[in-house]
């Protein structure tokens, strides 16, 4: 997998992801009336997708069908994980905190964050 997605290729991801499985037009259709690209633009980011292991292309029928191999948390994770290694070398710190100043939380979440600390903190202990 490479270093992340580019802005076109997450748009095409979030319509593949949304429908589970998408051809070149399904993603089309989606995204020509926001964004105004060409079919073969979509075509040619969908093969690099497949070739970068992010799609799996099924060549099965006339329209090929491309579904994800890998899930959207799992893609997220991977993308926070190299910001957190290669752009702040490794400190946690400012991700966290751009996440808990950019997001608004009800108090449901708060507590989520609580005992995802407390989990943490419970291993540190060990």
């Amino acid at each position: 997998m490479g270093s992340g997605l580019g802005e076109l290729e997450a748009d095409i991801m979030n319509v593949v992801w949304r429908l589970g499985g998408a051809s070149v037009k399904d993603v089309f259709e989606e995204l020509y009336p926001t964004k105004r690209l060409a079919y073969t633009t979509i075509m040619t980011v969908m093969s690099r997708l497949a070739n970068k292991g992010i799609l799996k292309q099924d060549r099965s029928n006339t329209a090929y069908m491309y579904t994800p191999k890998i899930d959207q948390q799992e893609m997220a994770n991977t993308m926070i994980s190299q910001v957190i290694d290669k752009v702040l070398g490794g400190d946690v710190m400012p991700a966290l905190t751009f996440l808990l100043q950019r997001s608004e939380m009800d108090e449901a979440e708060i507590e989520k964050i609580k005992k995802a600390i407390n989990k943490k903190k419970g291993l540190l202990k060990k």
